[in-house]
This record gives C-alpha cells, sequence and structure tokens, in this order.
C-alpha cells in the first residue's frame, strides 16, 4: 500500500527561493572572494583601472610606462609669455624648444594602493589615491640662451604710435602698442615660476618698464573722425575747367600715415594716386609731341625744322595739389600739366676724316643700349683714327687670350719653348677659344709675367693682376691687332701662326658679319660682355677694329661693323 504525501504549493516556493538564495550568497561570496585576491594581490608598481594624470589615460599602466607618457606629453605642452600690459603673447614656446623638462617620476611612484582600500570589496574600480603632486621641472643648459636670443628682443621694444587704414570709403584707428625695457633675470624668474599642467594653460607676465607711444589711440580717433568728414565725398579736381569727382574710397586708398613731431600725418602716396591718375586722367590732358628733323655732318648740326610741343599729366605736381585738399589748406585740387618737348629724328652724314669716323662711333654707341668701348685704326691708306671710350677698362673675356698668345710665342722666338709641342693647344686656344688650353698657357707663363709683357709693349691699361680682371681697353686691343698684322715683336713666322689661327675662328656673328673682305679676330664673351676684336684685310686697305661692350648683341655689334666699314671704304 502507497501513500503519497503532497506538498503545498507555498511551500514548494519557499523552499525553491530559500535555495536560490543560498546559491546567489555563495555566488556573491565567491566573486567578492575572488574580488579581494585580486585587490590585495594587485601588482605595486601598476595603476588602477580608469585611473587619469593631468587628462592622460594612465589605465593599468605600469609607473615606468605611466611617467613616460607623462613626459612625453609635456614636451609639446606651451606656455604664453606676456611682455609688460601687452594683451597678446609675444611668443608661445613648446617647453621642448626652451629647454624645459617636466620631470613625472617622483610624482608617480608616490601613487599608492593601500592595504585598507584593498580589503574594501571593488576599490579595485573606484579607489582614488587623492592629489598626485605637480610635476617637477627641470631647466636644461639651452633654456638661458633661448630666452635671451628669443625673447629679449620682445623684451625691448620701441613703443608703435597709433595710425589709421583705409575700410572701403572710412578710415579706421589701429591701435598702439606700447614698448618698454625689461631685464633678462626678470625674464628667466617669472618663467622659473611657472608650475605647468596639461590640462590648463600656463601665462607667464614679465614685468616691464613701459615706455607709452607718441600717437595715443585716442589722438588716432580723433584724426580719424576729421579726415572722414572733409574726404567723406571724396575730392573734386578741376581737369583743365572740367571738375571730376574722386571717389572717397580712392583717395584714402592713396594715403600714407606717419608720426612726425608727436602727431600723427597724412600723405598722398605719389605712386598709388600716379596709376589712378594715369589710368583715369592722363589721357585727357596729353597731347603728342611732334618729331624735330636734325641734320648733322659728323658733330656739327647743318639743319633742325622743329617739331611741336606736346603735353602731359605732371603726376607729382597733381599729387601736391590733392595733398592740399587732404591736409585741409585747400577745398579743391587742379591737374598740373607739363610740356613735353618734340622728340629728334636724326640724319646723320660723317665725312671721310678722322672726325668723320669719331662722330660714327660716338653717335652709334649713344644711339644704342648697352656700353661701348670702341678703337679703330687704318693701318694703310688714309691711316686714320677713330676712338670712343678707348681707354674704358672692360673685363676682357676671352680677348686675353690674344695677350697669351703674345707671350707664349715671345718665348717660342726667344727658344725657351719649343712650337712643337705646343701648337695644337694654340690653335684651339685662338681658333676655339679653348679655356682649358688658355689657362694651362697662363698658368704656366704667370699672370705677372704677362702683364709685364704686354705693358712692356704700350698696353698700359690692360691687366692681369688687378682684383676682378684681367682687364683691357678697346685702344690696347687695337694696338695689340695692330702690332700683329705688321709683325711688330713677332717673328714673322709666329705671326703668321697667329694670324691663321685667328682667321680659322669658329665665332664670327660679330665683326666678321658685317665687313667685307677678310677676317682675322678673336672673341670674348661672358655674362653680359661682347667683344669682338679684328684685323679686316678688305679691298680698300687693312684697318683693325675693336669693339667691346656690355649690353649689347652680336647684329649690334655687325651693324655697327658694318657702317664703319662703308665709311672706310670712302
Amino acid at each position: 500500500m502507497r501513500f503519497t504525501v503532497r506538498v503545498p504549493r507555498q511551500l514548494r516556493e519557499m523552499v525553491k527561493q530559500a535555495n536560490w538564495k543560498k546559491i546567489s550568497a555563495i555566488s556573491a561570496g565567491s566573486v567578492v572572494g575572488v574580488l579581494l585576491l585580486v585587490q590585495i594581490f594587485y601588482p605595486t608598481d601598476r595603476l588602477l583601472p580608469f585611473s587619469t594624470i593631468d587628462g592622460q589615460n594612465v589605465s593599468n599602466k605600469t609607473k615606468v610606462e605611466a611617467t613616460a607618457q607623462l613626459d612625453e606629453a609635456y614636451k609639446n605642452y606651451t606656455i604664453a609669455v606676456y611682455m609688460g600690459t601687452g594683451k597678446e603673447p609675444v611668443l608661445k614656446p613648446k617647453l621642448a624648444t626652451i629647454d624645459i623638462a617636466v620631470n613625472n617620476s617622483e610624482r608617480i611612484s608616490g601613487i599608492t594602493y593601500p592595504w585598507y582600500l584593498r580589503i574594501v570589496p571593488s576599490s579595485l574600480f573606484w579607489a582614488k589615491t587623492g592629489k598626485v603632486g605637480e610635476p617637477k621641472v627641470v631647466f636644461g643648459k639651452n633654456f638661458t640662451p633661448y630666452v635671451e636670443k628669443n625673447l629679449m628682443p620682445s623684451c625691448k621694444q620701441a613703443p608703435i604710435d597709433a595710425t589709421l587704414k583705409a575700410d572701403g570709403d572710412t578710415l579706421v584707428p589701429v591701435p598702439s602698442v606700447t614698448g618698454g625695457t625689461c631685464e633678462q633675470d626678470d625674464v628667466i624668474a617669472s618663467i622659473k615660476k611657472i608650475s605647468p599642467i596639461l590640462t590648463r594653460g600656463t601665462d607667464v607676465k614679465v614685468a616691464r618698464k613701459e615706455q607709452a607711444p607718441a600717437v595715443t589711440d585716442k589722438m588716432a580717433a580723433s584724426f580719424a573722425k576729421l579726415l572722414n568728414e572733409r574726404l567723406k565725398s571724396g575730392i573734386t579736381l578741376d581737369v583743365l575747367g572740367t571738375l571730376t569727382q574722386v571717389a572717397a574710397k580712392d583717395v584714402l586708398s592713396w594715403l600714407d600715415f606717419s608720426s612726425k613731431d608727436n602727431d600723427i600725418v597724412a600723405n598722398v602716396s605719389v605712386e598709388r594716386a600716379g596709376d589712378w591718375l594715369n589710368k583715369n586722367i592722363a589721357a585727357t590732358v596729353a597731347i603728342a609731341p611732334g618729331v624735330s628733323q636734325v641734320t648733322t655732318l659728323d658733330f656739327t648740326e647743318l639743319s633742325r625744322v622743329n617739331g611741336a610741343s606736346g603735353r602731359a599729366l605732371n603726376v607729382a605736381a597733381t599729387v601736391a595739389s590733392i595733398q592740399e585738399v587732404v591736409g585741409g589748406t585747400a577745398t579743391q585740387a587742379s591737374s598740373v600739366t607739363a610740356v613735353v618737348p618734340p622728340t629728334e629724328q636724326y640724319t646723320r652724314t660723317y665725312s671721310a676724316s678722322d672726325k668723320g669716323l669719331t662722330a660714327l662711333l660716338e653717335n652709334y654707341a649713344k644711339d644704342h643700349p648697352g656700353t661701348f668701348g670702341i678703337s679703330l685704326v687704318e693701318l694703310d691708306g688714309k691711316k686714320r683714327r677713330a676712338s670712343y671710350n678707348g681707354d674704358k677698362q672692360f673685363v676682357t673675356a676671352s680677348t686675353y687670350k690674344l695677350f697669351v698668345a703674345y707671350s707664349l710665342l715671345k718665348q717660342i722666338d726667344a727658344g725657351k719653348r719649343d712650337w712643337s709641342s705646343n701648337e695644337d693647344c694654340f690653335n684651339k686656344m685662338i681658333s676655339l677659344s679653348n679655356n682649358a688650353c688658355a689657362e694651362s698657357f697662363l698658368n704656366s707663363l704667370g699672370l705677372t709675367n704677362v702683364t709685364k709683357d704686354i705693358q712692356a709693349v704700350g698696353l698700359k691699361n690692360s691687366n692681369f693682376t688687378k682684383e676682378g680682371g684681367p682687364y683691357t681697353t678697346a685702344n690696347d686691343l687695337s694696338l695689340m691687332l695692330g702690332m700683329i698684322a705688321t709683325s711688330q715683336n713677332f717673328s714673322s713666322v709666329n705671326q703668321q701662326r697667329l694670324i691663321s689661327a685667328m682667321k680659322a675662328n669658329v665665332y664670327r656673328k660679330g665683326i666678321p658679319a658685317g665687313v667685307s673682305g677678310t677676317v682675322a679676330n678673336k672673341v670674348g664673351f661672358m655674362d653680359g660682355l661682347l667683344h669682338d676684336a679684328a684685323i679686316v684685310y678688305g679691298l680698300n686697305g687693312t684697318y683693325v677694329l675693336a669693339i667691346m661692350t656690355d649690353g649689347s648683341s652680336w647684329a649690334t655689334i655687325a651693324d655697327l661693323a658694318k657702317q664703319i666699314d662703308t665709311l672706310h671704304a670712302k
């Protein structure tokens, strides 16, 4: 016989709840126990979870890691240095730039997780160690030099007067800046008081003996009010009886402001006002000048037919009139004009004489861009001579190779050197203007010796030893060319060797391009220098011509040579 006992439902629920509470209590106790074990044995050299220092997340970092992280962050920390009452910092250097280090090791090493908190359940997540102190500031050896170089110039600053500037059709004040001086020791002391913290800025206020500007903000504001009222409608400009209104914004844009006698003054810029006047007024008053026709023979004017004068705007005088309106001494400005003389067109003729040739050289040089030195000597026929700037020294460029050739051939004539071993390089130096050969010869001959050789035969203005040289002149080159052509100071065999090399010269855009006949020449070109020295064997006789230029062209040299050759033929 089996009996069944029915347990009431309520009793069953009570038993179930009791079992659940027991399980929960056991579980909670286990968690707490484990947590306490973790807290008790949490490493002493590691920061707690959720730790932050100076805004830096150092959760679970070792103290060494946290120290390194903070030290690195402080390198980029900036301080703002203000001088005196200045409202803007004169400099905002990073600590690393100014050689200031922040050491966090001491404050981090002092952080602890004490035993009485370790036995408090969950303290691992909420325990606070309290204030950890401020970092230690260390000033390096470059700190003082940095202050001296970068801050002291701002420390000793002249005051800046208040001024004005144009803003559309209104003038507005530009505030003054107070100046002053301070001592380096005070700057250093002020900076050494800093207590940098990453979560806040650091301002350094350096005491300074203030120096007030002569022109104050109040004075500038008063002057702005005066000019704004005076020029609110611009200015009226009388242009040959017609009144033109110049807008205020244009007039104000022309003004420059400066301090004078402890006051602010306004000056009209000739450049900016002149641009406006040239664009808007100049054409209205301009009358083109005529042309005067002038006929000359050599240096003598034979006839002149004068052209009419023209008229142009006198910008400087017109600006001066506008200045009077700005200054309040006039209510209206006037355009001022100037007489423009007629241009001159020359019909030049030249006599077949020394005077005529000289006039040709001088007039040609004056009529063309660049600087010229020209020398002409006829070796037969009428034996005329002419020069312009003949004794003006020019850097020789490669024409110096004629002088090197002379000294070399002189030694060959004296038996000190032989031709066969020097022939190839000699021809390259003269015909191809080879620099390596010329420099080799010059080094072996010596600058002083070459200078003595050429000056001994009359080239008094040629020199290899003068600083910036070598130098020569057109007259000296024509003298050397004349000696070469007539075999003076040369043996006949060496004369022919040099003339042959000159006739084989590959650079023919200058004198050879402008004359008829055979040409033996040597050119020189360097930067803006273009020189040509030539013996011309023409149908009407032989002559030597040296043209030295700075800022000219081979085409111009060729054209001049053509005109000389034409007159030589007469």
